[in-house]
């Protein structure tokens, strides 16, 4: 988390960060508006393109406080007693757990009417948390050595020998590499492979012997553009297709197993301090020419339908809705993988650390 122009993180001598700002406010009558918003590209650009134009016409104040899902969560239950936060984003991952917390609150739709142009497949909890960035993610070469990946199967080929690299531990996407070996060995689709990850277990390990190295950064997946390795993954697309676009040679590859999501999300906070310019807020980010600005800018999928993208976007974007089905887009089934996340997760970091 830290602090930007818009960010107003609440700590011991964070209440006089900003004396005059918020004096101002008050004594005019401004209502402030707290967000929080991704540490990330997509942060940036909600708090620089979106964020102004909010603020003039709402005439309020927007604080936002920066971080990623975690974190999010974590200034969530901080603040539960006396909340502080109207709006908070999260991944999908995030919304079950928030909600079984008490820490968010239902959607309205007649309060966000953006909503309707949601597809549905981005609306989570029973209308608890809503899509607006997606990602797709799967495996990534170098276009210009490798030819795309048909199945996972290959990657277990003693033929890429220490020239893969796999995600960390630390990321949500090494989860989906389990449901990946989970589906191998059962045959079942990722739908059904995900309650079985437990007879992955030894497929995983077989890989081991092709694994370059475990990588935790984005910039690291440059050595497949570079020539120190071979594939990658799984990955978001949001890490790969902005250097796609910029002539690098880096480009998804979709096995015919199916494609994976990565959705950035949108909550309501409960007992927002601003319910009301909460869901307007909500429903500004999820109005068409934003969720288009956005995509085009990060090169992720809107989740809102009835968008027009010129064919060199496009091509990026597991959009529209025809397009993620032809993908095989599937979303996990987070609330049953959460509780399960942290021992997978260790046993994963010993399968190929030990």
């Amino acid at each position: 988390m830290r602090l930007t122009r818009r960010t107003f993180i609440k700590t011991g001598a964070s209440a006089l960060a900003f004396p005059t700002i918020i004096s101002r406010a008050r004594s005019q009558g401004v209502k402030q508006l707290q967000v929080g918003v991704y540490n990330s590209a997509l942060g940036k650009l909600i708090e620089t393109e979106v964020i102004p134009k909010f603020e003039a016409e709402f005439n309020c104040r927007v604080f936002t406080l920066e971080g990623v899902t975690l974190t999010n969560i974590a200034a969530l239950r901080a603040t539960r007693d006396t909340p502080r936060y109207s709006v908070m984003m999260m991944d999908d991952v995030g919304v079950p757990q928030a909600k079984q917390e008490g820490l968010i609150d239902k959607l309205d739709p007649n309060k966000i009417p953006n909503l309707a142009k949601v597809y549905p497949r981005y609306i989570f909890e029973d209308g608890y948390g809503v899509g607006f960035s997606i990602s797709s993610a799967a495996l990534f070469i170098n276009p210009q050595v490798t030819k795309p990946i048909k199945s996972y199967e290959e990657i277990f080929d003693a033929k890429y020998r220490k020239q893969i690299l796999l995600n960390t531990p630390k990321n949500t996407q090494s989860v989906l590499m389990l449901i990946v070996a989970a589906a191998l060995v059962t045959g079942k689709p990722f739908k059904e492979a995900q309650y079985l990850v437990d007879k992955g277990w030894d497929k995983l390990a077989s890989l081991k012997p092709n694994v370059l190295t475990i990588y935790d950064s984005e910039a690291q997946v440059l050595q497949v553009a570079q020539g120190q390795a071979t594939i990658g993954g799984i990955e978001y697309s949001k890490a790969i297709y902005p250097h796609t676009a910029k002539g690098v040679p880096l480009d998804m590859t979709f096995p015919k197993e199916g494609t994976f999501t990565g959705i950035n999300s949108m909550t309501l906070v409960k007992n927002a301090p601003e319910p009301e310019l909460g869901a307007a807020f909500i429903n500004r980010v999820l109005e068409p020419s934003v969720a288009k600005m956005l995509s085009e800018r990060t090169l992720s999928a809107p989740s809102v339908s009835g968008i027009d993208f010129k064919p060199e976007i496009a091509k990026f974007l597991a959009y529209p809705e025809t397009k993620a089905t032809d993908l095989g887009l599937f979303t996990p089934d987070w609330k049953f993988i959460v509780p399960r996340r942290g021992p997978w997760l260790e046993r994963y970091n010993d399968v190929f650390t030990s």
